[in-house]
């Protein structure tokens, strides 16, 4: 197993708590081998997951994303509709341009998602290359296809499709920090959440996953500390016109305390879950769905 450092400074601790004697540390995007998981920490912790780097020490979980490197074979057919991708490893860096003066672009992270809308071949070195649409800057992006994973339309085909809209619901509780699904009032999904921090509370109350998209460029902030700036977040499941939406969090792995600027952030794999499991549905070549006044139920509470 492997993990990514998403702090811009992760410190490897003799045991696992933050008690633990320092021993070394890593900056951001490193990428470290996982050799175990522990429990460790102390009373009260709201995460006491620590990852164990062999006979080095521990990692706190929560600074570490976990990841996978798995290299793919080109799309050579592109619909003209385009493809969702997913970064496939740790990290890939993009460029702005091929062929003609390359610029360096951002850096994708695994299991961020990408909207491929062609092949393209750089004609200085016969390379292949994605040509990816930016929703933030209406502009296009290029990366490697070996690093990107095109997503397959029966990866997201919904879940639970035969229950009717108003037979599926979601509860949110930011006492515990945790999400919970239900068909028919029977608990069907479970998982822990990071919610709106201090001074970006998440909202309360009644709400619907009235728009989707698979993946979008997320900026805001308010100031130079608050700032920010994420291309690629999957599974992204909306539920106000201001843009508040349950989706996957490539840069923390914290959950279970107030994380975010109001959003919903969970574990890209429970973020996808969520993307399938609501309505409305996006069909596989759509790039985002909006139907105001419908979509799956959601109640966000205190307790």
């Amino acid at each position: 197993m492997q993990g990514r450092v998403v702090y811009r400074s992760l410190i490897v601790r003799a045991a696992p708590a933050f008690s633990g004697v320092r021993v070394n540390s890593y900056p951001r995007d490193s990428v470290l081998d996982l050799t175990g998981q522990v429990f460790g920490g102390a009373d009260g912790d709201y995460n006491r997951i620590w990852y164990q780097l062999g006979n080095e020490g521990f990692v706190y979980s929560g600074g570490v994303q976990p990841v996978d490197t798995v290299l793919n074979d080109p799309l050579i057919s592109i619909p003209e509709t385009g493809v969702l991708g997913e970064i496939s490893i740790p990290y890939a860096d993009s460029v702005w341009a091929i062929n003609h003066s390359p610029y360096p672009g951002p850096r994708l992270y695994y299991g961020t998602t990408h909207w491929i809308t062609a092949l393209i071949v750089d004609q200085r070195d016969g390379s292949l290359w994605y040509k990816a649409y930016d929703n933030l800057y209406n502009s296009y992006d290029y990366t490697r296809p070996e690093w990107m994973k095109v997503v397959l339309p029966e990866e997201i085909t919904p879940l639970s499709p035969q229950v009717p809209e108003n037979e599926k619901h979601i509860k949110i509780y930011l006492d515990r920090q945790l999400l919970l699904a239900f068909e028919w009032n029977v608990l069907v999904y479970a998982a822990r959440v990071a919610t709106g921090q201090k001074n970006y509370e998440s909202p309360t109350g009644w709400f619907r996953t009235f728009h989707k998209r698979p993946t979008c460029h997320m900026t805001g902030g308010a100031d130079d500390t608050s700032e920010f700036d994420l291309p690629g977040v999957p599974w992204d499941s909306y539920i106000t016109d201001s843009g508040v939406a349950i989706h996957g969090t490539y840069w923390h792995n914290d959950f279970g305390h107030p994380h975010s600027h109001g959003c919903i952030n969970m574990a890209p794999q429970d973020a996808k879950w969520i993307y399938r499991w609501t309505l409305p549905t996006v069909p596989p070549g759509e790039r985002l769905l909006l139907e105001p006044g419908v979509g799956t139920r959601v109640l966000i509470a205190q307790s």
